[in-house]
């Protein structure tokens, strides 16, 4: 007669066996944990204006550069340098001389 042998298990694996069981159970494989809510980022509207006038403008550099197709992100970082070293009064400019 044969003798089935069995696989030991430490009591950490034991333990870590248990909570993988239990959490797999609080999170049902239809319906995954959400992502953003409360930890959402918001950005304000200055941001957003910010933001707007760097892609203008790394757009520019891209054109004037002849439109190539790599290294692209050179052009957003050289323009984000741009806007970041503007003044902060220098978008009620255009009127004034």
């Amino acid at each position: 007669m044969a003798t089935k042998a069995t696989e030991q298990k430490s009591a950490a694996q034991e333990s870590e066996t248990k909570i993988d069981n239990a959490v797999e159970g609080t999170f049902p494989a239809s319906d995954p944990p959400a992502i953003g809510g409360a930890t959402r980022i918001e950005t304000t509207p200055e941001e957003s204006d910010r933001e707007e006038r760097i892609r203008r403008r790394a757009y520019e550099l891209w054109e004037e550069a002849g439109s190539p197709e790599d290294h692209t992100d050179e052009y957003w970082h050289r323009a984000k340098a741009e806007i970041f070293a503007e003044k902060p009064d220098r978008a009620g400019e255009s009127g004034s001389q």
